[in-house]
């Protein structure tokens, strides 16, 4: 065996059917292992003693299952094993404090842990071309990810707290059976792909997405979230939507529970489960149900969703959302020129204010705590 400058190996495309017992004499001087494109189903258990080893790429073999041997190499930063035929990842891949990327697309994975999605150390995560229908909640506060791949997978939904990642550059969603997306904005920088998802009826405002919206699902009788009809579409939105009222007259003002929530996301407030009640500990930690997409402030208990259309010829055809703290239209210059602005009021997750009727409310100005009423021409209606 001939090692290669700074000890990487290269083992690439040799027809290999199980590792060769040169690296297990040299396991003490390999960094860098490439074992790509041969047919080994199986990793040796001796695997775990290359104690150096920080990066391995197992692409394109015959693996069915997970290494449970790479869960020890506590040095590993990059791990890449997509093209195989492997079906669950391991919780136990969380002892690896070091690992920054990790690989595993065009495999046959259907569920992904909560604690894996949620390894801090993580730049970037590639699961595209898998089977996932469903991934757990993100906490993005300890989260450093860039780039997220999901694409060519089976995803109704995302957690909303994807669109809280601080650092994300790429996210790609394409080719999925999307039904909403995150109410949440993400930050401007970031590349948010939405293509191709047949069931997705609109798109955040901020986000193009092509080749949407093409087919009907037929089965939103089943689930929890509450449908909007509007110039003939059906709206599924996020299940965190308890109720929907047409904004006519006077709009809402924030409670001061609203505020609260604010103040507390906004300032970083530390809060123990002691001094913040149970449901209003387990909003915070959960985040915002959405975002303004005027002034970008976190709301927890209600919001407007506003349906933007447009005008002029774009390169989208699915109506524009976005949601609001307010029913004011205070929007950027390009989004004028739409020619129709539809406007909801949402209950999200406040259940106290159900016996309240809405036309006998205020409307508070976007981001201000200040009640003024305005007329129905001002919200579109």
């Amino acid at each position: 065996m001939t090692l290669g400058i700074g000890h990487i190996l290269h083992w690439n495309d040799r027809n290999l059917l199980e590792f060769p017992e040169d690296l297990k004499r040299n396991r003490d001087v390999v960094y860098q292992l490439y074992i790509k494109n041969n047919f080994i189903e199986v990793l040796p258990g001796w695997i775990n003693s290359l104690a150096k080893l920080t990066h391995i790429y197992v692409d394109n073999n015959k693996l069915s299952t997970f290494p449970a041997e790479l869960c020890e190499l506590k040095g590993l930063e990059v791990l890449c094993a997509p093209r195989n035929s492997i079906s669950d990842i391991p919780s136990a891949l969380t002892a690896l404090k070091r690992l920054t990327q990790l690989n595993l697309s065009r495999n046959r994975i259907r569920n992904v842990p909560g604690d894996v999605l949620n390894m801090p150390s993580l730049w970037l995560l590639d699961l595209s071309h898998n089977e996932i229908e469903t991934l757990p909640e993100v906490y993005p506060d300890r989260l450093y990810y860039g780039e997220i791949l999901l694409n060519g997978n089976k995803l109704i939904s995302v957690p909303d707290n994807l669109s809280r990642l601080k650092n994300i550059e790429y996210l790609s969603l394409a080719h999925n059976r999307l039904l909403y997306a995150p109410a949440v904005a993400f930050r401007p920088e970031a590349n948010i792909n939405m293509d191709h998802n047949p069931f997705l009826n609109y798109v955040p405002a901020t986000i193009k997405a092509e080749h949407c919206g093409t087919q009907q699902f037929l089965e939103a009788h089943m689930l929890p979230n509450i449908t909007l009809t509007c110039d003939g579409r059906n709206l599924i939105i996020s299940p965190k939507i308890k109720e929907v009222f047409s904004v006519q007259g006077n709009a809402y003002c924030p409670t001061l529970k609203e505020f609260a929530l604010r103040a507390l996301y906004v300032w970083k407030t530390p809060f123990s489960k002691d001094s913040v009640p149970k449901h209003l500990c387990e909003q915070l930690l959960s985040g915002p149900a959405a975002s303004c997409m005027q002034c970008l402030r976190p709301m927890f208990t209600f919001s407007y969703m506003c349906l933007l259309q447009y005008e002029f010829p774009t390169d989208f055809s699915l109506p524009r959302n976005g949601f609001e703290c307010c029913g004011n239209d205070r929007r950027p210059a390009e989004h004028h020129r739409s020619r129709g602005r539809t406007v909801f009021r949402l209950n999200i997750v406040d259940p106290l204010r159900h016996d309240v009727d809405p036309d006998q409310q205020t409307q508070a100005g976007c981001g201000d705590g200040y009640p003024s009423r305005i007329s129905p021409s001002e919200t579109g209606r």
